[in-house]
């Protein structure tokens, strides 16, 4: 019983630093004094480099994932923010797509995508949906879902990159688009 107490203790804990670091992160965004640190960034190899952190969540889940990225496309960005992005919404298509499903990650030349299968969003969540704290599914709790600031940093991020993005359903799922001018 300690054993099991003290792994809950743990997993609360992580889960409480994470929630601060994410709303650290929002807040530093927002200051005044923020700024991006740009240099060249190969998307591609980010692109790739993410999509491996969440090969294993993947197979557990039974999912394909279909990559369609272009070799070497270049842009000039914050290195850590756009991984930070790239997290964000691959993670976020693994986390909330049913068993079974097909994610696709494609760049090319300007534009990056990520559709996932299996899944829809009302369309007045779709509105709100890169707002602060807010989530699709109002009975998700600390277990079952995320602190609804993944996507509100995500679009922060890509505001300051003036990066142009969306979300919108499918025919069969949902896809989130930005373009990479």
């Amino acid at each position: 019983d300690r054993d099991t107490y003290l792994r809950r203790c743990m997993k609360t804990t992580n889960d409480m630093e994470a929630l601060v670091k994410e709303i650290l992160s929002a807040a530093r965004m927002g200051g005044s004094d923020f700024h991006l640190e740009r240099t060249d960034l190969d998307i591609s190899q980010m692109l790739r480099k993410v999509c491996q952190q969440f090969r294993g969540r993947m197979e557990d889940k039974q999912m394909e994932l279909r990559m369609d990225i272009q070799p070497e496309y270049h842009y000039q960005g914050d290195r850590r923010l756009m991984e930070k992005v790239f997290t964000n919404v691959i993670g976020n298509a693994v986390a909330y797509s049913p068993a079974g499903a097909v994610i696709t990650v494609t760049q090319k030349d300007e534009v990056f995508s990520v559709e996932n299968t299996g899944v829809h969003i009302a369309e007045e969540d779709l509105e709100r949906i890169f707002t602060p704290f807010y989530r699709v599914d109002k009975s998700r709790n600390r277990n079952s879902g995320g602190s609804g600031l993944g996507l509100y940093i995500t679009k922060t991020i890509l505001d300051h990159h003036e990066i142009i993005h969306n979300m919108v359903n499918t025919e069969n799922g949902v896809k989130f688009t930005a373009f990479l001018w």
